[in-house]
């Protein structure tokens, strides 16, 4: 992931070494994400704690979690940009408790990525598509202790719409991911260099 980041950020500079410094800006701001988990998939975790050999099992998730990204623009012809950028999804969190043996399991979802993306904006209003470089990980702890892996890397489409002014943006983001897409509301804060 470091070094998608690093060829990332290294061939933004070098576009940007190519136009004028007006027309390059960093930008970074806070996601709400909803990570897409539905009743099913929490049924298909409690279904299988129960083979496991658990009486009964009951898993719940506010299905949100606060992330950021933090980029780099080039505007490459008027109303259109390049953008890449490092994002953080945040942290979704289940809690499991089960019966039979008695047990309260927190499981622990985390990712990071890379964007890159086309950006067309006019009047306020934007939108945008590219690609995200996605890897997430996952801690599963209990009573016994904990256990950390990772749960996939990928890179899938990103898409984006939303409002703004040169230096402040409010939109919405969607991020596919190959077993469940998320989405996030952002608010972002741009500064032109």
């Amino acid at each position: 992931m470091k070094k998608k980041l690093l060829v990332l950020l290294f061939s933004l500079l070098s576009l940007q070494s190519n136009v004028h410094s007006e027309e390059s800006y960093m930008f970074g701001g806070a996601k709400l994400f909803n990570y897409g988990i539905e009743k099913s998939d929490l049924r298909e975790i409690n279904t299988s704690l129960v083979a496991l050999g658990f009486s009964s099992s009951a898993s719940s998730t506010d299905n949100t979690g606060v992330g950021f990204d933090i980029g780099f623009g080039v505007e490459i012809a008027p109303n259109f940009s390049i953008e890449g950028s490092y994002v953080n999804y945040g942290t979704l969190e289940i809690k499991t408790n089960t019966t039979g043996p008695t047990e309260n399991i927190t499981t622990e979802i985390t990712g990071d990525g890379v964007v890159g993306a086309l950006k067309y904006s006019q009047e306020g209003f934007y939108v945008k598509g590219g690609m995200h470089s996605w890897d997430f990980s996952g801690k599963v702890t209990a009573s016994l202790g904990s256990s950390s892996d990772s749960l996939g890397t990928g890179s899938d489409p990103f898409f984006a719409a939303g409002f703004g002014s040169d230096q402040m943006e409010i939109g919405y983001e969607y991020y596919v991911i190959e077993d469940g897409d998320i989405s996030a509301v952002t608010l972002r804060y741009a500064r032109k260099f």
